[in-house]
């Protein structure tokens, strides 16, 4: 065996001479000396190159599109929107669930976890007037974590005997049209104006969303529930007890449906929209 692999490598390294007559004068043109060993060793080194450079164009050029089977670039854009589409429906999925979540604990008495809000603040924004009631905290002692209103009938009240307060004072751009599906008031006034809370209650909802930026909802008693829109930050979280007149937000430019700067500040009770105007001198 070694004698035959040994005459291989002697017939293989054997050297010819190659050479390129010219047909019309038969003078030498060109002339090498050449092995068969040196033949396919070169036709192999061009091959892997060739192969190289070919999987080199099909992954990162264009031309991967042309391999049957492959996404075109709008199919392959088609499939990135769905994705995004499918994680921003899950994030407001998992954000309406723990809204109406936060709702059953407060309307039972219970306490309303903090799971996903962070409290941090931009900090180019400037909080002015900002209130706090330490005796009223003081007074109401370990049980100030009790949100329910419906545990004492005493509190209903009518809505003209209620002391609104003004979340910011400002000019009405759009009023309360209940019928095209205008649930509240746009107020627009100074940029990062401080928002304050219109009665008091309990915060039940305070994020972020694509369509309206910053959003705070507050629970307060016989029912009512005042929202607040188009925030460029929030300074509460869900759980937060806020005394009307508190700032709970920074008035802003946020969410996909905001126009400008302004806050878009609506009033419910028993389910039902009421116009913020015939309440609230803005």
């Amino acid at each position: 065996m070694p004698g035959k692999l040994k005459t291989f490598f002697k017939r293989a390294s054997k050297k010819y001479r190659l050479t390129i007559i010219d047909n019309l004068n038969y003078t030498e043109v060109f002339s090498m000396k050449v092995s068969k060993l040196k033949f396919w060793l070169y036709n192999l080194l061009i091959l892997t190159l060739g192969i190289a450079l070919a999987v080199v164009l099909i992954f990162f050029t264009p031309l991967k599109r042309t391999v049957p089977g492959y996404p075109s670039r709008q199919l392959s854009k088609m499939m990135v929107y769905n994705s995004m589409m499918v994680d921003s429906l899950a994030n407001e999925i998992q954000k309406r669930d723990s809204y109406l979540q936060n709702i059953r604990e407060v309307i039972s008495g219970g306490i309303v976890e903090d799971t996903s809000f962070s409290d941090k603040v931009s900090p180019n924004v400037e909080l002015k007037n900002v209130q706090s009631d330490s005796i009223f905290n003081e007074l109401v002692g370990p049980d100030k974590y009790k949100f329910s209103y419906l545990q004492n009938p005493a509190q209903n009240k009518l809505l003209s005997e209620m002391n609104f307060f003004t979340p910011v004072k400002g000019v009405v751009v759009n009023r309360f049209y209940a019928a095209p599906g205008h649930f509240g008031t746009d107020i627009v006034a100074k940029e990062n104006s401080n928002i304050s809370a219109v009665l008091d209650g309990t915060v039940v909802f305070a994020e972020w969303s694509v369509t309206t930026g910053y959003v705070v909802q507050i629970q307060h008693s016989n029912n009512i529930i005042s929202i607040y829109k188009h925030n460029s930050d929030i300074t509460v979280k869900p759980g937060d007890r806020v005394n009307a007149g508190d700032v709970i937000a920074i008035m802003g430019d946020e969410g996909k449906y905001s126009t400008g700067p302004h806050l878009h500040v609506e009033i419910w009770q028993n389910g039902m929209p009421i116009d913020p105007e015939a309440y609230i001198n803005f």
